[in-house]
């Protein structure tokens, strides 16, 4: 496991920084959102993208709790 910088010295956000998002037991979720991009995807229990399953803004989610689930590609 790592840590990634996500705000300034002065305690401000980092514009652009992908957080990932975890539960209450500090566990990755699922679903994964950069909020400056807009993408999401799906993410195993070690916080690794399950390739397939990205989308663009504006389109619809793959559902991340379906574990053979990847994105429509037409």
């Amino acid at each position: 496991m790592y840590s990634v910088q996500t705000t300034t010295p002065e305690g401000l956000p980092i514009p652009g920084v992908f957080v990932p998002q975890c539960d209450a037991e500090g566990q990755y979720t699922p679903q994964q959102c950069h909020g400056s991009s807009g993408h999401c995807w799906c993410v195993d229990s070690r916080g690794q993208e399950r390739p397939g399953t990205r989308t663009p803004p504006g389109t619809p989610s793959v559902d991340c709790s379906r574990p053979g689930e990847a994105a429509d590609s037409s």
